[in-house]
């Protein structure tokens, strides 16, 4: 049975982003992400969530940042990364990669479906992905 308190911390919830649906509907056609854990921490005001991307073969993921660190690692197919300021990283089963927060990043994904386990240690109520301008 739905209380009202219930009703009410869900649509609380939703309002401000931090429901996994919402996650993954803010997902761009050609890439599905899958919530596998979500926790609160590692200090307060911040949350830990572990993801599985699936990504269409040629699909791009444009420039975009997060409101916090993103670690990844490749599970299967692959792409290119990649990140201001540094050098692009061809992405392969078994590749891994850390990008500091807020720090603009884009991913070609190769001619293959790519499988991607991601971990983002974010801030709460934020979205997840925030698209930026390509660095010049």
């Amino acid at each position: 049975m739905l209380t009202r308190r219930m009703f009410t911390g869900c649509a609380i919830c939703a309002a401000i982003g931090l429901v996994a649906d919402d996650v993954s509907a803010q997902a761009p056609s050609g890439m599905k992400r899958t919530i596998t854990s979500r926790v609160d921490g590692p200090m307060e005001g911040y949350e830990t969530l572990q993801v599985v991307v699936d990504l269409e073969p040629n699909f791009a993921l444009d420039w975009h940042t997060h409101p916090g660190t993103e670690a990844g690692y490749t599970v299967g197919g692959g792409g290119e990364l990649r990140v201001k300021g540094k050098d692009a990283l061809m992405l392969k089963p078994g590749s891994s990669w850390v990008t500091a927060a807020e720090t603009p990043h884009m991913l070609q994904n190769g001619s293959d479906a790519t499988k991607l386990f991601v971990t983002f240690t974010v801030q709460k109520g934020k979205p997840l992905a925030s698209p930026v301008p390509a660095p010049t």
